[in-house]
């Protein structure tokens, strides 16, 4: 937290007046200062040089992110072209106009990254994307290690792909300025990626009472479309930084050695149309088809799945989590219990195939509706 406090400390020392996306301070400090605080870190520029020789030569690329509901955008921001993907591929279209440009926007709200890893090949690596943002540093802020191991999988992930993406880190906070940005941080150093930090740029005004935090934020955790483009401009000024250097002659297809742990690099995700049973007594697709579902008057259903750890994305409510269990490989019954943090349902399993079946109790229909539904599965680590 020095640096953090060191670089307020400069910053409340070069008060000038300013005028920033129609931002008004009381007690302004210059653009600059703000961009500079920032950039975390610049990072191997290499695959984001590759990036912009690929835009000059007029070819595709693809410009992605991946997160929970900010990168999503939802309702706190009014027009979806100002949520800060759309914007920063809006710079390429700009800044390259003979280039094709589409963007890839896989933000899903109530998400972190344990679910990032299980998608990310689905959701983001299979588009083939030349640049990925990753933005994960306000659902991952819990006391939770897990998610130390999830994140360094999605970034792993990404990075060991063939067409070698670039990939940057965007920190956001939330209403007191909290957030996962601290380990994240020690893993871009590890991999010495490109970092830009939100809050690092604008806690310090908040802070100071130079900018309201209603300005730039809906509600205490998402930003509106002034903070959306005010995070577009932190990114855009990374990439301005990159723009003009030549193409790499190469880039190392070498990574260091896990951090943390390589266990999501190796991930398997299943949802919708593709979670198939291998059993079930009376569970049903809902109406959608998005999800399966309980019978009023109980049932069970079976998936199998291969790995070491399973991740199950479920919704249960108070009246049905007393009659809802699950057993893995047969073992003795658990309770399936609400899971806020969307954490593992199982881990330290041997590696190779298991089975997972799901019992929901009811004795007889359940007259408030209470049900279990299941709309994905994943799993991690190794299958034999």
């Amino acid at each position: 937290m020095g640096s953090f406090r060191s670089a307020w400390l400069a910053t409340v020392l070069s008060v000038v007046a300013y005028s920033f996306t129609g931002l008004q301070a009381a007690e302004p400090v210059t653009t600059s200062s703000i961009r500079e605080r920032g950039l975390v870190s610049p990072g191997d520029s290499a695959r984001l040089a590759a990036v912009m020789a690929k835009a000059r030569r007029g070819e595709e690329i693809c410009v992605a992110a991946i997160g929970g509901s900010i990168t999503a955008g939802g309702l706190q921001t009014k027009e979806p072209k100002n949520r800060y993907v759309a914007r920063v591929a809006a710079w390429f279209t700009q800044t390259f106009p003979q280039a094709k440009v589409k963007f890839v926007n896989a933000g899903i709200g109530g998400t972190n990254s344990l679910y990032g890893a299980m998608r990310v090949r689905r959701d983001v690596l299979s588009k083939q994307p030349d640049l990925v943002i990753v933005e994960y540093a306000v659902n991952d802020n819990h006391p939770v290690p897990m998610f130390w191991s999830t994140y360094e999988g999605v970034l792993r992930q990404i990075l060991r792909e063939p067409q070698q993406p670039a990939v940057v880190q965007l920190f956001f906070m939330q209403r007191k300025g909290e957030n996962a940005q601290e380990t994240q941080h020690m893993l871009g150093r590890h991999y010495d990626l490109p970092m830009v930090s939100f809050r690092d740029a604008w806690w310090p005004e908040v802070y100071a009472g130079r900018v309201q935090w209603e300005t730039m934020y809906a509600d205490v955790v998402h930003p509106n479309d002034t903070g959306h483009i005010l995070a577009s401009e932190l990114l855009i000024a990374l990439l301005q930084r990159v723009k003009d250097q030549p193409a790499p002659a190469a880039i190392s297809t070498t990574l260091p050695a896990p951090m943390i742990s390589d266990l999501f690099v190796d991930c398997r995700y299943a949802q919708y149309a593709d979670l198939q049973p291998t059993a079930n007594r009376g569970w049903k697709r809902t109406a959608d088809g998005h999800r399966w579902e309980s019978p009023a008057a109980g049932g069970t259903i079976e998936f199998g799945f291969e790995g070491e750890l399973l991740f199950l994305g479920y919704e249960i409510d108070a009246a049905a989590e007393p009659l809802a269990t699950y057993r893995i490989d047969g073992g003795s019954p658990r309770s399936l219990k609400r899971n806020p943090n969307r954490l593992p349902l199982a881990e330290g399993l041997t590696p190779g195939p298991h089975r997972i079946l799901i019992e929901y109790a009811a004795s007889q229909p359940d007259p408030a509706g209470s049900r279990v539904q299941i709309w994905s599965m994943g799993a991690a680590g190794k299958t034999r």
